[in-house]
């Protein structure tokens, strides 16, 4: 019992990150702007993708998932 609910916290977790990361993505399209991500504290600028790039990432983050 307490694997699945694991699972399912995983799982709400997950959507949280993919939606907060269309969100990002919106956002930065209606601003013009692009996204600043800092990789090993170097900011690295990124342009944001559309609703259907991101849709594509998530389904493909998905599937390399181990279940």
């Amino acid at each position: 019992m307490q694997e699945e609910e694991a699972e399912k916290i995983l799982k709400a977790a997950e959507e949280a990150c993919f939606d907060a990361i269309f969100e990002i993505h919106k956002v930065a399209r209606r601003h013009n702007t692009s996204i600043v991500v800092e990789v090993g504290r170097v900011p690295v600028e990124k342009k944001p993708l559309t609703d259907k790039e991101l849709s594509a990432q998530q389904a493909k983050t998905r599937k390399s998932r181990p279940s």
